[in-house]
Parts: structure tokens; C-alpha cells; sequence
């Protein structure tokens, strides 16, 4: 049986979420090419890993949530650290999924008041 110390487990995690971060930015990417062409898979990609950083350490389980605050986060660049998103994001109450779904729908009522 194969057995890893913790330095190893720990850099096996971080490469399986640093792959998985990449999967979701070449997603994003196939449809999105104008994104592509400016600022490019590099920004994209460092937006993205900062954005699922975030979400690691406020606590998001949810996996399409993490997908969603990274997709939002390669059109608004750490749209997570504005402090009013911020401290919503992590308001006792509800989860941070919650808080998102919210946010999202707060969007969505605004973006359907301006078509």
C-alpha cells in the first residue's frame, strides 16, 4: 500500500486543484474567445486560481460554485475582494454558497431592468 507523508499529500493536492482550475479555464475559454484573445489564457487562468484560492479559504464546498465565482471572477478581476462582496460572501447566516446564489440573482434582476 502505498502511503505519503504530509508534504507529499499536500503537493498532490495542490496539483490536482491547480489541474482543475486549468480544465475549468479552457472550458471557460471555448466559449469565451474573445477572452482568449484579451487579456489571454494566462490572465484568465491567474484569475481563475485566485478566485478558487478564495473560495478554499471562506469556505465554499460546492463545486459549481467554485466554477461560478471563477467565471464571474475572469470577467470582473477579484470581484471576490471588493470589501462589500467580500463581506457578504462571509456573513453569518448562510453559507457562502448561499451568498452567492443571491448575489447572482441581485444580478440578474439588474440585468434584466437595464435590457
Amino acid at each position: 500500500m502505498l502511503t505519503l507523508n504530509e508534504a507529499q499529500w499536500q503537493a498532490l493536492q495542490q496539483g490536482e486543484a491547480r489541474q482543475f482550475v486549468s480544465m475549468v479555464c479552457d472550458e471557460f475559454l471555448a466559449n469565451r474567445p474573445d477572452m482568449l484573445a484579451q487579456p489571454g489564457r494566462e490572465a484568465v487562468l491567474a484569475r481563475m486560481q485566485n478566485a478558487y484560492d478564495y473560495a478554499a479559504r471562506v469556505g465554499f464546498t460546492s463545486t459549481p460554485h467554485i466554477m461560478r465565482l471563477m467565471y464571474l471572477s475572469a470577467d470582473a478581476v477579484r470581484i471576490h475582494d471588493d470589501p462589500l462582496v467580500n463581506g457578504y460572501l462571509r456573513k453569518r447566516g448562510a453559507t457562502p454558497e448561499q451568498r452567492l446564489d443571491e448575489i447572482d440573482a441581485i444580478m440578474r434582476n439588474k440585468l434584466q431592468g437595464i435590457n
